[in-house]
């Protein structure tokens, strides 16, 4: 059996590796293009080209699947499946069809809810009782195929993106190499279209924490992007990343500081923040923090521009 792998993202990683350790025979890895990342912008490889290279298997980064010669290259591979898992590029239809069987997607939730991009973050973000992974045959509508194999996942509301992440990219890569290993014996099932959900792409304004909303909204929004991108909010001129908080009873005007401990008013009860991080420095506890910096009671984080 022939396996051409496309991701891009650590996520995709387990996946790849119970592969290779089961012994497919992968043809090649496709991962998007190396990105600017840090300060300096210089270009570093995405997560699953790391991998890739490390294990020796043959790596492929097209821009586009718009070019013909990037086709025929991918036809050159005689696939009899795609794998794809957290590629971040849309596959036009000519690309699902190039493969003897078919196109296979692992997709971090319990389709059909949270088709998209980020179906762990609003998870948390919504406080669901469960999510899970989903191993489906791809068509053209995204995340819209017929489901070979699921898994459930309960929640306990203690989850941050990083830990979810984590436990669904294991459950990815084992329920994989389960359809594939049963590959003539799956049973096919529609997704109905009446509960599907949609998570898009988590853009800046989605990470800036808006305190007149609820407390608990928020502290769900903290846990849904720790450790990245990670929530924030501004004081003085400054951004403060927030990684940990917790909901308490309070009342005040929403955005204010109702304590040096850094409590802030919400739209409804309070948020206890307790790990945070200024520009430029180390992830530490509030208690940490106020030693040597100082947040004035009654003072407003993310005041408007006047």
């Amino acid at each position: 059996m022939k396996i051409v792998f496309m991701g891009s993202s650590t996520f995709a990683i387990p996946s790849l590796r119970i592969l290779k350790q089961a012994q497919y025979d992968v043809k090649a890895v496709y991962c998007q293009p190396p990105r600017k990342a840090g300060r300096g912008k210089s270009y570093k490889e995405v997560p699953l080209a790391e991998f890739a290279f490390s294990q020796g298997l043959k790596v492929e980064q097209p821009q586009t699947f718009n070019d013909p010669n990037v086709i025929a290259n991918l036809k050159s591979y005689k696939p009899d499946f795609l794998v794809v898992v957290a590629y971040g590029l849309i596959l036009p239809r000519e690309v699902l069809e190039i493969p003897k069987e078919f196109s296979i997607n692992v997709h971090g939730s319990f389709l059909p809810r949270w088709r998209g991009a980020a179906p762990i973050n609003q998870v948390i973000f919504n406080r669901e009782a469960y999510t899970g992974v989903s191993i489906i045959k791809m068509s053209e509508k995204l995340d819209a195929g017929p489901i070979l194999c699921q898994e459930k996942v309960m929640l306990n509301h203690t989850e941050t993106f990083g830990s979810l992440h984590q436990v669904l990219s294991e459950l990815g890569a084992k329920n994989l190499l389960k359809s594939l290993n049963n590959i003539n014996s799956n049973k096919e099932i529609l997704q109905n279209d009446r509960l599907v959900s949609y998570a898009p792409k988590i853009k800046k304004l989605d990470t800036k924490l808006d305190f007149n909303q609820q407390a608990s909204v928020l502290e769900a929004r903290v846990r849904g992007l720790a450790p990245t991108p990670g929530a924030w909010f501004e004081y003085k001129k400054e951004r403060f990343k927030v990684f940990s908080a917790k909901v308490v009873e309070g009342r005040g005007k929403a955005g204010s500081i109702i304590n040096e401990n850094l409590t802030i008013a919400c739209g409804e009860k309070a948020l206890n923040i307790l790990e945070i991080q200024r520009q430029g420095k180390d992830i530490m506890s509030v208690s940490n923090l106020i030693r040597g910096f100082k947040f004035k009671k009654g003072d407003i984080v993310n005041p408007s521009p006047h």
